[in-house]
């Protein structure tokens, strides 16, 4: 191993036997939040985008905190997201470490075909029930491009199960935080109450719960937000003194942070609720009003941000819903 170079400042120290790489990224929400555990089995938490500049940043952190590929032993996923996965091919073939994630990952991280046909298919079918337009249906294969760009088939040797040890790990327990992602776990370390959150907790953003197709590949979608603040609540009844994040800055005073979380979606709600006054509208026609700046831009954050309110508001039977014409329409 090398010295650490002090000059730079890709690399920092996180906590104990952890560092940090701020890694870059192509999309809105900035740089993505790498980390590698030390000890006899140097692990590396996500892998960033398929991108040359996140490789050699990558790369370049490794070296200031005196590693190199050659010397991680496994890698752990906290997600499927491409900003977090899309170098993973690339730093396995460097590395040759094994490689964990939850089960949910593994048609991503593969990209199976077959899967990806019916992830298109379950959205072309979400989206014609929302009341999407058909001319803006080609968002979905946009983002299906997406996915293909910024990531590149790789694989996953083991899974990670719910309040299981990571392997090689025995100090960390993982935790499974669905909610952004059905893939999502963080990790926990109890000896300093330290955890590594990936897109879960995010100090300046509210993560959102985005829609995604169900694991058995019936049409019932999984109620994301649901289980998303289920995950919160379960964090929030931990001990916690540090939040790693994907994201952005460290994380303290998590349940203060968690309690805002919760009650912004009863805010948002609400809000939905006002818009439903004059009469039934689609979740297409609701994002619109959400988020009047950025639904189509963004609309596979926002019609999912919108859905997940809804779901919250079917639960306590505080919405009606009526199909026309394969559409679905919510009212008081």
């Amino acid at each position: 191993m090398h010295e650490q170079n002090k000059t730079t400042q890709l690399a920092r120290r996180a906590a104990e036997g952890i560092w940090q790489f701020e890694i870059p990224t192509p999309f809105a929400v900035g740089p993505v939040n790498i980390y590698l555990i030390e000890g006899e089995h140097p692990t590396l938490v996500d892998a960033g985008p398929l991108t040359e500049a996140a490789w050699h940043a990558l790369e370049q952190g490794l070296q200031e905190a005196g590693y190199s590929f050659a010397d991680i032993r496994q890698i752990i996923l906290t997600h499927h997201h491409v900003d977090h996965i899309g170098l993973l091919e690339k730093v396995r073939m460097a590395s040759g470490a094994i490689v964990y994630a939850h089960p949910q990952a593994a048609p991503y991280v593969a990209q199976d075909k077959d899967f990806f046909s019916f992830h298109d298919q379950f959205f072309l079918d979400l989206y014609r029930a929302c009341g999407v337009p058909e001319e803006k249906l080609l968002i979905i294969q946009k983002y299906h491009q997406k996915m293909l760009t910024f990531a590149e088939p790789s694989r996953i040797d083991g899974h990670l199960k719910h309040e299981a040890a990571v392997p090689n790990l025995d100090e960390w327990q993982v935790l499974y935080t669905p909610g952004h992602s059905q893939s999502h776990v963080s990790f926990y370390r109890e000896k300093d109450k330290c955890m590594i959150a990936g897109d879960h907790i995010i100090k300046n953003i509210s993560s959102n719960a985005f829609i995604e197709p169900p694991r058995n590949r019936s049409y019932t979608r999984p109620l994301t937000l649901v289980q998303y603040r289920t995950a919160l609540e379960m964090c929030a009844s931990k001990e916690i003194e540090l939040i790693l994040p994907g994201h952005g800055e460290p994380v303290t005073q998590h349940r203060e942070l968690i309690a805002q979380r919760l009650q912004r979606n009863w805010e948002r709600t609400n809000t939905l609720r006002q818009f439903l006054r004059d009469g039934a509208k689609t979740a297409y026609e609701l994002t619109a009003l959400l988020f009047p700046k950025i639904y189509e831009k963004e609309l596979p954050l926002t019609l999912s941000e919108t859905l997940g309110h809804i779901d919250l508001l079917l639960i306590v039977h505080q919405l009606e819903t009526q199909e026309r014409d394969g559409v679905i329409y919510y009212s008081l």
